[in-house]
């Protein structure tokens, strides 16, 4: 299936003097995948050394070798002589780079002696990895994220439905097109963005599949933290990860340690939430106490909320069946907005107009779902899922700190007036 990071890949590869490169996201949503079929588009031969299935190949790496003894023994297991091959038709690719402590540091010992060969790092992973920052200047950082609605609508080879959705500005949609749309949009909520799970979708079409499959996904981040997580966190990072989806249906999203446990203390857990938020299992939404520029010197470090990787598996792990959320009418009201706030910060996330997310609240009950900065400028961001015509969110908002601009997120269409730009949730990928 297609991915927009597969254009990242090829201008890397297009550079001269390209740096060595480390893509990280959380595990499944698609970076071996892409990685071999860039690959496979734009070299002759390949290395995929698989950190996470090989303890051999580890050991290579974790103690002190000469290039030479390691390009020996990448020989011996591939059939490649690095002496001989044409360093511009290989490609070696590292992945899971992050299941021992000292494997990035190992590789990049040994990728300065190999310059003269492309290389990716793969790591699932978001976070920093040990002896990332004393290499800064060497590597180039790419983080990969589930599928966003423009991706889903590629792979459902409904390119021309994306043209359409990016001429709304000029052209306006006609309202024959708009049902076609939102039913795609219908099946983007219920399958997610993880890859393996549209892919079935695409496939079968089968509802039941499209829940086992994200249940399965679900037991092995489980699974994952098991087995990665410090052993002296493993219970209190399950617990957090299990808290998460009730934590976001309460009225009031902000994270609260005593969900949990009543005589839970935040400096019990502040570990285990790093460690989600690091493997990429969760995405952390600040607070600022002011919406005013810039708006990092307003963060309220005590406050955050947490959201899950992917809209699909909170909808799957909320009990949600997919077959019963296909005949559903109002599924987009479905948990009072909470599935179009995640994709909602999904889509924002990755777009290259907005750097950092936050979230505000008033002293009463007036809350902002995202507010991020765009050329000095303060954008709050209210998301309804349907239009609410006493919505005061935005006017609380724009009385207290006077911002010029403000979006609210519908499934309206797209249009400016007085200072609010309305966009449609179909078309979050392209404002």
């Amino acid at each position: 299936m297609y991915r927009n990071m597969i254009n990242d890949l090829a201008e890397w590869k297009e550079q001269a003097e390209r740096e060595i490169l480390l893509l990280k996201g959380a595990k499944g949503v698609g970076k071996t995948w892409c990685v071999m079929d860039f690959a496979k588009a734009f070299f002759d031969r390949v290395i995929h050394i698989d950190f996470g299935k090989d303890s051999i190949l580890r050991e290579l790496f974790l103690v002190p070798n000469r290039a030479e003894f390691i390009d020996e023994q990448l020989k011996l297991l591939t059939d490649i002589d690095l002496q001989t091959v044409n360093p511009e038709e290989l490609l070696i690719v590292f992945d899971e780079v992050q299941v021992e402590e000292d494997l990035f540091a190992g590789v990049m010992q040994y990728a300065r002696q190999r310059k003269q060969f492309s290389m990716i790092m793969i790591a699932s992973w978001v976070g920093v990895l040990p002896a990332e920052n004393l290499v800064a200047e060497e590597i180039r950082i790419k983080t990969m994220y589930p599928m966003t609605f423009e991706e889903f609508l590629i792979a459902n080879k409904a390119q021309e439905l994306c043209r359409i959705i990016e001429q709304e500005k000029v052209n306006g949609l006609q309202n024959d097109l708009r049902p076609m749309i939102l039913e795609y949009l219908k099946y983007f909520y219920i399958t997610g963005g993880m890859p393996e799970v549209v892919q079935e979708f695409i496939r079968h079409h089968d509802m039941n599949n499209v829940d086992i499959i994200q249940h399965r996904i679900l037991q092995e981040l489980r699974d994952g933290i098991l087995r990665y997580a410090p052993k002296q966190l493993v219970k209190k990072v399950l617990q957090v990860w299990d808290s998460v989806p009730m934590q976001l249906t309460k009225e009031n999203k902000k994270f609260m340690y005593g969900v949990i446990d009543s005589k839970a203390r935040a400096r019990e857990y502040v570990g285990a939430v790093a460690w989600l938020v690091n493997a990429g299992y969760v995405r952390k939404v600040q607070k600022v106490s002011a919406g005013l520029y810039p708006l990092e010197e307003h963060i309220d470090h005590k406050a955050f909320e947490l959201y899950y990787l992917d809209h699909g598996l909170l909808r799957n792990i909320q009990g949600i069946e997919a077959r019963e959320a296909e005949l559903d009418q109002h599924i987009f009201d479905e948990m009072n907005g909470i599935l179009s706030e995640q994709l909602v910060l999904a889509e924002l996330t990755l777009n290259t107009n907005v750097r950092e997310l936050y979230f505000w609240t008033s002293e009463a009950t007036a809350r902002i779902d995202f507010v991020f900065e765009d050329d000095g400028e303060v954008i709050p961001v209210d998301v309804q899922s349907t239009i609410r015509t006493k919505a005061q969110n935005l006017k609380v908002f724009h009385q207290k700190y006077n911002n010029r601009m403000s979006i609210r997120i519908s499934l309206e269409s797209l249009s400016f007036h007085k200072g609010r730009l309305n966009v449609p949730l179909y078309g979050l990928w392209n404002f």
